[in-house]
């Protein structure tokens, strides 16, 4: 309703009032002033029409304005915000075998930075990882997903083999030798169709390189082109399909079987093998209990170098990750059995409390070691990390007792036939 319609509609009811006065004032003039009084009614009631029908317009355009609201909202939420998450984390560590390490009682160092970003748009996602650590730093994934259906994506990039018990392998912090040895939470470079349905999940993978170059910085073993043995898997062909027992439920039970392998090719002969590995997982969750074993039986056919060229048995194959190379058997067997048990409490800032052990051990095919470029016979690997971790909020602390026998040399632990302990605490904070 503008001014100027309610000025209009002033004036008619002014004069309307005004009316009663007119006729005791002047009779002789009775039809001359009901004319004037219909015609003053009648325009009363056009305005009264005009001020109806702009209302009912400014109630039209309200609504229109709310729709076009919720249809941006809408098209925001559909677009997503990019969620960026981070951690930051420091690390004490005692070794039993080390004379510095008992000299100063341990020493505490920078773990690691990690940053994160995870988004979608529609029917498309995306994650993106960057890990930095005291002296190197690589792109943990990198990764672009496409759902296009209900139950089948497509995934491009940088992301994990689809292999063994997901996501990790094992329950602790520090780790199995499966996964020190690139069978568990291993990142490599291709596309995978994925399809879900019901309690049945399949994945299939094609992987044109393992990681990104031929050097060990990176996160997940695999064998490195820049070594003395020079292999590198090329054209991975990568296999998982799983099913779960009572899915949907706090009791679950997923058995899962995959198959890997391809090219294997030598940067130093320039000739080509093959490498394979089949693996039979169960990953249980049982309330506040968990559990996770894995079999796993592999072999790397390469076409080394000879011997006395590269200083290695062709009984091994290097492999490395985290700046770090070191030998596993070239043929084998592999087992992983792990345990946890989750316990929400209310201690003031803490609120969970993570027991956990995680044991793994290797059975060799050939003559090994994990030293000397792999010649000898040394007793067959172990490894156990016996923890727990406590959550307060954004805050974690881990404490681990890693104990290990001729455990890959992983970092400088002694491989003598003897049993020894790694004593390590990480805490940190998630953003």
């Amino acid at each position: 309703m503008t001014s100027k319609t309610f000025k209009s509609l002033g004036i008619a009811v002014g004069m309307m009032t005004c009316v009663p006065s007119a006729l005791a004032q002047s009779p002789q003039d009775s039809e001359a002033i009901q004319r004037r009084l219909d015609a003053l009614q009648q325009q009363v009631q056009q305005l009264q029409q005009q001020l109806a029908e702009q209302r009912a317009s400014q109630q039209a355009d309200s609504v229109q304005t709310r729709q076009i609201a919720e249809e941006n909202r809408s098209l925001l939420d559909e677009v997503g915000t990019p969620q960026f998450t981070g951690l930051v984390e420091l690390g004490y560590t005692f070794n039993d075998w080390d004379e510095a390490s008992k000299d100063t009682t341990g020493d505490v160092d920078f773990g690691k930075f990690i940053l994160g970003m995870d988004g979608g748009e529609g029917p498309l996602s995306y994650s993106f990882q960057y890990r930095l650590y005291d002296d190197y730093n690589f792109l943990h994934h990198a990764w672009a997903a496409y759902q296009f259906s209900d139950n089948d994506s497509v995934k491009l990039g940088l992301f994990q083999t689809p292999f063994g018990n997901m996501d990790y392998g094992y329950l602790g912090w520090y780790g199995t030798l499966p996964y020190l040895a690139g069978f568990n939470d291993n990142q490599n470079a291709g596309v995978a169709w994925n399809h879900s349905q019901g309690a049945w999940d399949t994945s299939l993978a094609f992987f044109k390189s393992d990681q990104l170059g031929d050097e060990n910085d990176h996160y997940g073993a695999n064998p490195i082109g820049s070594s003395d043995q020079g292999n590198t898997e090329e054209n991975q062909l990568a296999a998982r399909i799983a099913y779960t027992f009572n899915q949907g439920t706090d009791y679950t039970t997923e058995v899962n079987l995959s198959a890997k392998g391809g090219q294997l090719y030598n940067n130093q002969t320039h000739e080509s093998g093959d490498s394979w590995a089949v693996a039979l997982g169960m990953d249980g969750s049982y309330g506040n209990w968990m559990t996770q074993l894995q079999a796993t039986t592999y072999e790397f056919n390469a076409e080394n170098p000879d011997e006395s060229v590269s200083g290695i048995s062709d009984n091994v194959i290097q492999i490395g990750a985290f700046n770090f190379n070191y030998l596993i058997p070239a043929e084998g067997e592999m087992y992983s059995a792990s345990l946890a048990y989750s316990m929400d409490v209310d201690w003031g800032a803490i609120e969970n409390l993570y027991f956990y052990n995680d044991f793994s051990y290797i059975d060799p095919a050939d003559d090994y070691s994990a030293i000397n470029g792999g010649f000898g016979d040394m007793d067959d690997p172990m490894l156990n990390d016996l923890g727990m971790k406590i959550t307060a909020g954004r805050y974690y602390a881990w404490f681990d007792i890693v104990t290990n026998k001729n455990g890959l040399n992983y970092f400088g632990s002694p491989v003598d036939d003897g049993w020894h302990t790694s004593f390590q605490t990480h805490v940190g904070i998630t953003y």
